[in-house]
């Protein structure tokens, strides 16, 4: 497995419910992603994912989830997911819960998708085209929640032909078996996992003109290869 190259011009950080309702104790699900939340830094990892992407001229895209009064009230066919957040009207378009965190407030770097109802917009609104529109064929992925939006958009973002790198700190999930399971499938799903250490130092040279490739061929990836083959080796 090789390094995917992150060109400012054609990459974006895609983070998933950059949300109160996922990533503060003012959540309505608090009881069951906090701990993992907080152990992990999540908060502080998406910003820091996020200041360097505009450190290297990468454009930032949040894709967030949302429900009108109408849709909680009206629709009938709710899956288990649905019928938690439902219950609990998590990411109420009329609450605080939908609201983005603070530290990851909008700014001029950050286009927001239209909010996805179900896991993922690539199949129910326009993530896709937004992307495409702007160039964009490359994806480094972070968010909420592991296994649920964060490995759905990551599904759907490879089986679209995006390239997708997915940063396995920057997340959390409704315990540690749920996560522990999204980590195994980002393995095998991504083209690349990395950690928010080497994410961001990648992120943040993006718009630096790339220097000539050594005349020794290029840098030692023996290291890195070996650190693949070690999680395929687990499996085979």
């Amino acid at each position: 497995m090789t390094d995917v190259e992150i060109d400012a011009d054609s990459t974006a950080l895609l983070i998933t419910d950059p949300q109160i309702d996922f990533l503060k104790p003012d959540s309505v699900v608090w009881d069951k992603v906090g701990e993992t939340v907080e152990e992990n830094a999540v908060v502080n990892k998406l910003v820091a994912l996020r200041e360097a992407a505009r450190e290297g001229n990468v454009p930032v895209v949040y894709s967030p989830h949302e429900y009108t009064d109408d849709e909680f009230d009206s629709w009938e066919k709710l899956n288990t997911i649905d019928q938690i957040m439902f219950d609990t009207r998590m990411f109420d378009a009329d609450g605080k819960g939908s609201d983005f965190v603070p530290e990851l407030s909008p700014d001029d770097n950050t286009f927001v998708l239209s909010p996805h109802k179900q896991l993922s917009g690539f199949w129910s609104n326009d993530v896709g085209t937004q992307l495409r529109q702007r160039g964009i064929d490359t994806l480094v992925l972070a968010g909420m929640s592991a296994n649920l939006c964060v490995e759905s958009h990551l599904r759907d973002a490879v089986e679209n032909g995006f390239e997708v790198i997915t940063v396995t700190d920057a997340t959390a999930a409704a315990g540690q078996d749920a996560l522990e399971a999204a980590h195994t499938n980002f393995g095998f799903i991504a083209h690349e996992t990395v950690t928010t250490e080497q994410a961001t130092d990648r992120l943040a040279t993006a718009g630096v003109e790339a220097e000539s490739v050594s005349t020794d061929g290029g840098r030692d990836t023996t290291e890195e290869n070996e650190s693949s083959n070690g999680f395929l080796s687990r499996f085979f």
